[in-house]
């Protein structure tokens, strides 16, 4: 970047006049061409060129003129046309009735407000891309914004897979709606019998509560999610509620970055590295009776001295250990919530750079785009060869439980 910021500084103005000319030849060659092309096409509709006569079996249709000169933005600046018209209805397949840029120039502008363009900067930024003639309005940015809520809709009713053996929970806040009123939108990522990741779920929620929550996941249930076998989350107790009420069979598993954060919190600052090391042996412990074994020995050692802190481990009891009734390969995805908090990083760092976003559904719509965008980067499940065999194995014990309960 350096070096290109370095030959930007050394351009001479001669080397700047040339660049102008060049650029100006570009956008006059493009606008000769469109209006060539815009001609050639009336005359192969036509059948004739332009003072012809027209054969005797065919309609009679007469040219009419030209419309007023129309600024069109495109790729390489903005160019004047006037499309040719007849007396009767004629619509070109190569510039619409009413369009002021070309599709790609259209498709470029949200992806530009997704990764932090704001609407009122496009006419100032683009001027300079597409010449002082663009039509480039804040209400033009909007309309084309109106597809992502049509591409949102469709998405959230399409069908699940039955069964999702792994699924992660957790909710981000981007800065929207009144500034009284914290919008949370509640995120759903599950890993299905191939292994594969993929996003459920993403809707708007108050603050996490349980009942919003439960509007997720029977949701989730309506499109034919029908069983889980562990979901993977933070504290907050109506996330746990939620899933009680709708997925009760589902085991759950507290997310350990969240809870070693929340307990290094209630310790002073000269004690942080110490109470981080014995929670990270936990962390790593090979089985779940050395991390028990480990839990006693960090209640022993800090209860006294740090009974809040205690309280705060304790708080989660063995939810924190439910991972070893899993594979071993899968531990380390089990642990915490970090799949979904990898995909929450690229909102987090456009909506935190922002200002606040006035209407609640635009953010919505924000965040759905921008987790789609980074739901590409997934990779297949570490171990997924096991996904498959573990749903069969888990569904098998518990129609033998149930034959046994009978």
């Amino acid at each position: 970047m350096k070096k290109y910021k370095k030959a930007l500084e050394e351009t001479t103005p001669e080397q700047g006049s040339i660049r102008s000319i060049l650029d100006q030849l570009v956008v006059n060659g493009a606008q000769r061409m469109v209006q060539e092309a815009l001609e050639a096409e009336l005359t192969d509709y036509l059948g004739r060129l332009r003072y012809a006569r027209h054969e005797p079996e065919k309609d009679k249709q007469y040219r009419n003129g030209h419309s007023k000169p129309r600024q069109l933005g495109v790729g390489c600046g903005t160019i004047s046309v006037r499309t040719p018209r007849l007396r009767e209805a004629f619509e070109s397949a190569i510039v619409d009735h009413y369009q002021r840029m070309s599709p790609a120039v259209a498709t470029l502008l949200p992806e530009l407000y997704m990764h932090g363009l704001s609407t009122g900067d496009f006419q100032t930024c683009f001027s300079a891309f597409l010449g002082d003639g663009a039509s480039l309005s804040s209400s033009s940015i909007v309309r084309m914004k109106q597809q992502w809520e049509e591409e949102y809709q469709h998405w959230k009713k399409r069908d699940l897979d039955r069964e999702y053996l792994y699924v992660w929970v957790d909710g981000v806040y981007p800065k929207a709606g009144p500034k009284d009123e914290n919008m949370a939108v509640l995120v759903v990522v599950g890993v299905n019998r191939q292994g594969q990741k993929e996003l459920l779920a993403i809707e708007e929620g108050y603050r996490e509560s349980a009942e919003s929550w439960r509007d997720v996941f029977r949701d989730l249930k309506r499109r034919g999610l029908r069983w889980i076998g562990l979901v993977i989350g933070d504290g907050i107790g109506g996330l746990w509620k939620a899933l009680r009420d709708v997925y009760p069979v589902a085991r759950q598993q507290r997310c350990w970055v969240h809870k070693m954060r929340n307990v290094v919190d209630k310790v002073p600052q000269q004690s942080h590295d110490d109470v981080l090391q014995s929670l990270r042996e936990i962390y790593a412990a090979p089985s779940k009776d050395r991390a028990l074994g480990l839990l006693k020995a960090f209640r022993l050692t800090y209860g006294q001295r740090y009974p809040k802190a205690v309280a705060s481990l304790d708080e989660a009891g063995e939810l924190l250990f439910s991972y070893f009734a899993f594979p071993r390969r899968h531990w380390i995805s089990l642990k915490s919530t970090n799949v979904i908090e990898s995909l929450f990083s690229a909102v987090k760092l456009r909506t935190d750079a922002a200002r606040r976003i006035p209407r609640r559904e635009s953010a919505l719509y924000l965040v759905y785009k921008l987790l789609m965008h980074q739901q590409q980067r997934l990779h297949r499940f570490h171990g997924y060869k096991l996904v498959a065999q573990t749903i069969e194995l888990m569904q098998l014990k518990r129609n033998a439980r149930l034959r046994i309960a009978a």
